[in-house]
């Protein structure tokens, strides 16, 4: 009977880790994968993980990629509607130009994926010097970024910070990574591991990608 309830015992953990792993596959849509990465201007895990693993990443699986930034964190609004940045104020101006230039820039992921590139790696010229400079150097112009700065970049804030809400409670660590608008801890953590092979995995398992290759 010991050896009965030891058997049943291992069959059910294995059948529970294996829905578990199953639960957690990352899968295409259509053949595509749709990427949400929330970001705060003044995160140096986030800056680490852009600077490391998204540009390598896109730039490997693009055409079956469609990247959102949504540069929110964890911003809390006070009682007047005010914004609260985790790290101050500089945070909060930085996460606003980004989300301006995003927006000015919709439409066209590999610039945008160039701009928070340049946005996230030293000298970080949005946070730390209140800088263009990254905006310019992707075609814009200080005046477009300025008029969406005290005007429309308002209209900006709810959409992210809905993007966000959810995603930050459930995993709680910026920046989040949110694959097909299913909020799901363990592929966020896969991902943020390692995004390119989380990505190649679920790529392969597509026939209609024609990938059959991935690195652990």
């Amino acid at each position: 009977m010991r050896n009965m309830a030891k058997i049943m015992y291992i069959a059910f953990v294995f059948l529970f880790f294996y829905a578990s792993s199953a639960d957690s596959a990352l899968q295409t849509v259509n053949g595509t994968i749709h990427v949400r990465i929330g970001t705060t201007a003044a995160c140096s895990d986030a800056a680490r993980f852009i600077q490391s693993q998204v540009l390598q990443t896109y730039e490997l699986y693009k055409e079956y990629l469609e990247i959102e930034f949504v540069p929110w964190g964890r911003t809390r609004r006070d009682a007047q509607g005010n914004l609260n940045c985790q790290f101050g104020e500089n945070d909060c101006w930085a996460n606003r130009v980004q989300r301006c230039v995003l927006s000015l820039l919709a439409g066209n992921t590999d610039v945008q994926v160039k701009y928070m590139l340049c946005e996230f790696s030293p000298p970080f010229p949005a946070l730390r010097q209140r800088s263009l400079l990254c905006a310019q150097s992707v075609g814009l112009s200080v005046i477009e970024v300025d008029y969406c700065m005290t005007t429309t970049g308002n209209a900006l804030e709810g959409p992210a910070e809905l993007a966000s809400t959810a995603a930050v409670e459930a995993i709680r660590f910026i920046p989040f990574i949110v694959f097909n608008n299913n909020i799901n801890v363990n592929q966020h953590v896969q991902a943020y591991r390692n995004l390119r092979s989380t990505i190649c995995f679920a790529l392969a398992d597509d026939p209609t990608t024609g990938i059959t290759y991935c690195k652990i």
